[in-house]
């Protein structure tokens, strides 16, 4: 609005340097009058350089040479206007009539300098209020009668905007028409400029230019053209700036619109576009309703409210959305997503955080966050001061449903925050997409809070600090079958199991586990290690066993070690039981013995004491039955 409304200003100038100049009186009778009228109403200077020309037929007209508008007092800036020459036709039987019927004003190379103060006067502000009521309501008594413009052109024109409390620019190589019927009636306005060398021409109906440029809020249709991009507005607008209605706007291509009007790349891939009823009042507030947004290969519907006084924007707005793609809007942190041996070292660039502050509704079918994608999802986003706060009241992830908190801060330096609870979440969707591994598969519920900050994911990954829980109902561990393994058939296949649990800690991303506990009907397996979220590795001993009423039965430790790519599980038979095989080897050794040692003694009617061994009491054994039988031989008893 704010260009529109300098453009305009344009027209404005030249209209009142050179209508001025249309008097009944020739030569430089007809400048000295001009000027005298323009001091008397505005206080400016109008000076001409040159001979000033008068011509009756077949058009009155005046010609003047180089021709000059004072600036306000308070400028030192040089000239309002000035023009290398310009020239007037006015047809004369109108002004028989009272009328000043202008059929064209003309200006070679003029050059126009709108001003704003610190205090925020304008240079363009030409009448005193006092004045411009008094004219008002004196304009019956004035003589003049109407005014006519059928036709104002100028070419090659320069515009300087200068701003001494904000912005400033320069644009050269600016066309200007006018064509104006009268009061009451409708003027149309064509503008083109040329800000980068390409034109954006701007086309607009006023109804009641007067008005409009008295302040008045009037109705307005436009239409700007640049770079394929269409802006159409149709509705009611004021110069101050104010502006109600319908906007409808198409932009192919965002960079290339940007390049045209001389700005940086905008940074939004593809084709964007705003469609609804906008406002905005001159206290800098924009409304959108009834709003349809497309961006970045995303279409949203849109209730919205920004407010501009602030030091950043302070957007209240309402999204609702089908499938929405989230991660062009995530910076250029390399891949969206881990590959197979490494964390992306590339900058995250979170600059966007600190562009608004204010509240966000969002309710969509489904978001792609690059790393994790969501389905149905209803969140509010607080934004302030770089620091933005994910209120999750339902988003659908990994087959469950999550609600909680997820920060990011960009303040001094990147930070990110969650505390979730997952309901329902398939493990399987869940471990792939996040740490590479596929094997394990259930339903059941997870509370993770982690911390971290950095630079990169690398950096993020390796400086995770946090803890959470696991509780999984039935599922499968693809690859390994514990049964199989455990009555000595290592090998692949598949584990079924009951329930699945643990807890975890995680340090400078190392995430420690030591109370997991798997449950089968005749399996019972345990685990503690490690899992190096930073490094993308792992060490971790699963101990599955047999179940027994004591405790004891058979156990087989598993060992998962290296990469999340391509872990190895190898079972270590050497720790069967939780013992030594050697151990496991002396005790069966013993064992033997002492069956042995039961069966002689049972056999040979022997009986060992803690003082005598086995071989002791069967000599013994044998010495007294060698006596017996000797003394049957002498015919003792």
């Amino acid at each position: 609005m704010r260009l529109i409304r300098i453009l305009l200003m344009v027209v404005v100038v030249v209209v009142l340097g050179l209508v001025a100049l249309v008097v009944l009186l020739p030569g430089e009778k007809i400048a000295k009058i001009a000027a005298d009228q323009v001091k008397a109403q505005t206080g400016r200077e109008l000076s001409f350089d040159g001979k000033v020309g008068l011509s009756w037929y077949p058009v009155l007209g005046v010609s003047t040479g180089a021709v000059t508008l004072g600036n306000a007092d308070w400028s030192d800036a040089g000239p309002m206007f000035r023009a290398e020459s310009a020239a007037i036709g006015v047809d004369a039987m109108s002004l028989i009539g009272g009328d000043i019927r202008i059929t064209k004003i003309e200006a070679v190379r003029p050059e126009v300098l709108l001003e704003v103060a610190k205090d925020g006067r304008a240079n363009w502000e030409l009448f005193p209020e006092s004045d411009a009521a008094t004219e008002t309501s004196a304009s019956g008594e004035s003589g003049l009668g109407g005014l006519v413009l059928e036709s104002l052109n100028i070419r090659d024109a320069k515009l300087r905007y200068v701003d001494h409390g904000g912005e400033s620019f320069e644009i050269s190589d600016v066309d200007a028409a006018l064509r104006w019927l009268g009061k009451g009636k409708p003027a149309e306005v064509d503008l083109t400029l040329r800000p980068a060398g390409d034109e954006v021409s701007l086309n607009a109906v006023v109804s009641d230019l007067e008005g409009l440029l008295g302040g008045a809020v009037t109705n307005v249709q436009a239409k700007v053209r640049a770079a394929g991009a269409s802006v159409d507005f149709d509705g009611r607008a004021a110069l101050d700036p104010q502006v109600a209605g319908m906007l409808d706007a198409n932009v192919p291509d965002p960079d290339a619109l940007m390049t045209a009007l001389g700005r940086a790349p905008s940074g939004v891939a593809g084709p964007a576009a705003v469609k609804g009823e906008i406002t905005l009042t001159k206290e800098g507030q924009f409304s959108l309703r009834n709003g349809s947004i497309t961006a970045f290969g995303n279409s949203l519907t849109a209730q919205a409210d920004v407010f501009t006084s602030g030091p950043r924007p302070v957007v209240n707005a309402q999204f609702s959305a089908g499938g929405l793609n989230l991660v062009p809007l995530m910076g250029s942190g390399g891949e969206s997503a881990p590959s197979a041996a490494r964390w992306s070292k590339d900058p995250i660039d979170a600059s966007a955080l600190g562009l608004i502050d204010g509240e966000i509704g969002l309710s969509a079918e489904s978001i792609d966050l690059g790393s994790a994608k969501l389905g149905k999802t209803r969140a509010i986003v607080a934004i302030k001061n770089s620091r933005a706060v994910v209120t999750l009241r339902e988003a659908h992830i990994y087959d469950g449903v999550a609600s909680g908190k997820v920060v990011a801060n960009n303040r001094k330096g990147f930070s990110a925050r969650a505390d979730v609870s997952i309901a329902g979440l398939e493990l399987q969707k869940l471990l792939s997409e996040t740490a590479g591994v596929t094997r394990l598969s259930g339903k059941g519920k997870a509370d993770i809070s982690v911390l971290a900050s950095g630079k990169s994911m690398h950096a993020l990954m390796n400086s995770l600090d946090g803890s959470g829980s696991v509780d999984v109902g039935q599922g499968k561990i693809s690859g390994i079958d514990l049964d199989r393994l455990l009555r000595g058939q290592p090998g692949g296949g598949t584990t079924v199991f009951d329930a699945l649990s643990g807890s975890f800690v995680i340090k400078k991303g190392i995430l420690s586990n030591d109370d997991l506990l798997l449950s089968l009907p005749s399996v019972i397996a345990k685990g503690a290690g490690t899992v190096g979220i930073g490094l993308r590795n792992i060490d971790y001993l699963f101990t599955p066993q047999l179940r027994s009423e004591t405790d004891d039965g058979l156990a087989v430790p598993v060992e998962i070690k290296g990469s999340w790519d391509n872990p190895q599980f190898i079972p270590r038979l050497d720790k069967a039981l939780g013992r030594d095989v050697d151990l496991e080897i002396d005790k069966v050794t013993d064992k033997a013995k002492s069956e042995v040692k039961q069966k002689l003694e049972e056999k040979l009617g022997v009986q060992s004491g803690e003082e005598q061994s086995v071989e002791d009491a069967l000599k013994q054994k044998l010495e007294d039955k060698a006596v017996d039988k000797l003394k049957n031989l002498l015919g003792g008893n």
